[in-house]
């Protein structure tokens, strides 16, 4: 038996290849510095969430890079994934770092009230 779930393992080269394809062949300057995290593809396979971070530049900017590439990136994305149906894609800020963080200082915070309230 698999012991993941096959739209795990798409992600996975999903992830990858997205990767190649903006950063060999996508030509938009907005999207240069995007960093992938992470893909969600659904259990059909019809649909990928894709999460990225930017290293430079704003966000807002390089959204927009993203959506204008979309159809160019979808259609790379089917000719090297070779899998029936090529998933629709989302592209979606990654802010998880930085609620990451502001939960470790809310954490922080309440160890340092429970230190004071034992003094």
């Amino acid at each position: 038996m698999r012991s993941f779930k096959r739209s795990v393992r798409v992600s996975s080269l999903v992830l990858e290849i997205l990767a190649d394809i903006v950063g060999n062949l996508v030509k938009d300057p907005r999207v240069r510095s995007v960093v992938f995290t992470r893909v969600e593809v659904g259990d059909d396979l019809h649909l990928a969430d894709v999460y990225y971070r930017v290293l430079q530049g704003d966000a807002p900017t390089t959204a927009a890079g993203l959506e204008n590439a979309k159809g160019f990136i979808r259609k790379e994305l089917g000719a090297q994934l070779r899998i029936k149906f090529t998933p629709e894609i989302r592209f979606f800020f990654d802010d998880s770092p930085e609620k990451i963080e502001r939960v470790e200082q809310i954490l922080k915070n309440l160890h340092r009230d429970e230190d004071e309230h034992k003094s």
